[in-house]
């Protein structure tokens, strides 16, 4: 009999992997999908004002979308798994010996509490990581492109400067994480404070109110196991917590609307069009720079079919008005 069961356990381990790992994987390619199209969706002023280099985009679409699937594939699951432990744990721990249970389940509320705040913690530490992350790349994204021109002037140790000095906002994150997590493995010691405390209370139990010492262990042994799931599926909280503030970052792209939307099919439609290129009065600033003029009453036409040169000095607009 233990046999056939442990038979379908395995199969039932091996089904729950698989389906878990395909969903990651579904979800992650057509998340990256929908996010691309997102981002090519977006007008040029979002680009100058919330994006700081490509580095970040490519780090969203491949990094981010990676820590999504994880979860997804590995710690959602096992999560759940030991959520289910912990509530069937309980529940027959009650109809082995709902006293001893009533008595250690407040010590249960107080994993929980202390597991959520850790979480949480964990969430808006793992947010800012990935933004001091996202500096240090754009900067090494930067000398790369221009590899030339670094060793040109000879610019590589004020490259290692900067790059060092990006990294430093993500150490001290990095250690304020590592506190979070020593506090988190802290939290599973009282665990055993708890077995203790079972203990003595079960051994009051069979003196003084005729309970049976098998029932008493019995009931003792699911707390602790459920206690023992509880903390490892906290444990988890960490990777969940990373996948959250990938997710929010990227949910906040797909959700927003440009103010320029290419998708948007409302307006007038042009049946017949010549070519022609007019710009009429013109007034123009970057929203990233909006004190900076670069284009007051501006007026240039240019007729179809026609080679235009613009000619001017460096920051003259050139560049903008072809974009």
């Amino acid at each position: 009999m233990i046999l056939y069961l442990a038979c379908i356990a395995w199969i039932a381990a091996f089904l729950e992997a698989y389906c878990w790992t395909r969903t990651g994987e579904r979800q992650a390619t057509r998340m990256r999908a929908i996010y691309l199209k997102a981002i090519l969706r977006q007008d040029v002023g979002y680009f100058d004002l919330h994006v700081t280099s490509t580095a970040e985009i490519i780090s969203s679409v491949s990094n981010d979308t990676l820590v999504i699937q994880d979860v997804l594939s590995e710690k959602l699951p096992n999560f759940l798994v030991n959520v289910a432990i912990f509530f069937g744990s309980y529940i027959v721990g009650f109809m082995i010996l709902w006293q001893l249970v009533v008595v250690g389940f407040p010590f249960v509320v107080l994993l929980v509490v202390l597991g959520l705040i850790y979480g949480r913690i964990l969430m808006v530490l793992a947010r800012k990581m990935r933004e001091e992350y996202n500096k240090a790349n754009t900067i090494v994204e930067r000398a790369i492109s221009s590899v030339r021109t670094v060793y040109a002037f000879v610019g590589e140790g004020k490259t290692l400067d900067e790059f060092s000095s990006a990294l430093q906002g993500s150490v001290k994150l990095g250690l304020k994480q590592g506190l979070c997590k020593g506090f988190a493995s802290g939290i599973n010691a009282i665990t055993y404070a708890i077995w203790s405390f079972l203990a003595y209370y079960g051994s009051r139990l069979v003196m003084y109110h005729g309970a049976k010492g098998g029932a008493v262990f019995a009931a003792g042994t699911t707390i602790v196991v459920g206690g023992q799931a509880l903390g490892a599926g906290l444990s988890n909280f960490k990777y969940i917590s990373e996948a959250a503030s990938a997710g929010e970052h990227i949910r906040d792209v797909i959700k927003r609307v440009p103010d320029i939307d290419s998708e948007n099919m409302e307006g007038e439609t042009l049946e017949k069009f010549l070519g022609e290129v007019e710009f009429r009065n013109v007034v123009f600033a970057y929203p990233s720079r909006p004190e900076t003029i670069i284009f007051k009453d501006f007026c240039l036409k240019v007729p179809a079919g026609n080679t235009v040169a613009l000619v001017g000095g460096s920051g003259s607009g050139k560049s903008t008005v072809v974009s």
